[in-house]
């Protein structure tokens, strides 16, 4: 699915200042149109709850759809999609715990 598909689909979208939103939004300007919205959500669970209420189709992370597909149908945008960057934080004196070392190393392989 091409970014342009999205033109006249219902979206349910995160609330402002999510940067999947705003990733969302200026991917359809770009494209020449103004996504409409049917219902906003502020939390990952809720927009996939929308989605399944079957009030429209919204943008996530792969990685979310992977997991959280169940009753859904997941199409993959297009290339080049949308990206953004994550990081890890921590503390700059200590070193990171296994867990934190494990969650890089597998956010890292994708």
């Amino acid at each position: 699915m091409r970014i342009a598909d999205l033109e006249g689909e219902r979206l349910v979208m995160f609330r402002h200042g999510y940067d999947l939103r705003e990733l969302t939004v200026a991917a359809c300007r770009a494209e020449g149109f103004e996504p409409e919205f049917a219902v906003e959500g502020g939390e990952m669970d809720a927009v996939l709850g929308f989605v399944r209420a079957g009030l429209g189709v919204a943008v996530v992370p792969r990685m979310v759809a992977a997991r959280s597909a169940h009753g859904l149908r997941v199409t993959p945008l297009a290339r080049p999609g949308l990206h953004r960057a994550i990081a890890l934080a921590h503390r700059s004196d200590v070193a990171p715990p296994r867990a934190a070392r494990e969650l890089q190393r597998m956010l890292l392989e994708r």
